[in-house]
């Protein structure tokens, strides 16, 4: 279990969206139904660098939902417990810009394997910072929306697209 420092609840269209931080950054971002964080955060680990990036995710996040397209670039990561090649995927996937798609075999070429496009696949899957890590920006080959872990699934994708495309 991660050291969470500091928890920050953040409104979204599709309910609370939880945003977890360690000392290195965020550790996850996830909707939740709960009105409390399911993991045990210790404040008294907590720094105010934490705190301040929270709240300024938390105007991002109020300003991304109205609509005004943001790349999350300069939010820190805690990227403990991910492999090399999820590393890369992840790096990559910050790059799509917001408004653009990229194909999964395009992700896995750009990651530096081009024939990973599966591993690509379960790299999203297991992408515990959605928006930040702009996992709803990756498309099928024909360009259609598949696989998206977040509640609501596809149509929570698609929300995430079109509110980029505006």
């Amino acid at each position: 279990m991660q050291n969470l420092c500091y928890a920050l609840k953040h409104d979204s269209p599709i309910g609370p969206l939880w945003s977890y931080w360690t000392k290195r950054g965020l550790y996850r971002l996830q909707w939740a139904d709960t009105a409390q964080p399911e993991w045990i955060v210790d404040e008294t680990l907590g720094s105010a660098s934490a705190k301040s990036a929270a709240d300024k995710l938390d105007v991002a996040l109020i300003a991304f939902f109205a609509g005004h397209a943001e790349d999350f670039a300069w939010v820190r990561i805690d990227s403990l417990g991910w492999t090399p090649f999820a590393d890369k995927v992840y790096r990559k996937c910050r790059e799509i810009k917001p408004g653009s798609t990229m194909t999964y075999k395009q992700l896995a070429q750009r990651a530096g394997n081009e024939r990973a496009s599966r591993a690509v696949g379960s790299a999203m899957a297991r992408n515990r910072v959605p928006i930040v890590i702009p996992c709803h920006r990756v498309v099928s080959s024909s360009g259609g929306l598949s696989g998206f872990s977040a509640p609501g699934g596809l149509e929570t994708k698609r929300l995430l697209l079109e509110l980029e495309s505006d």
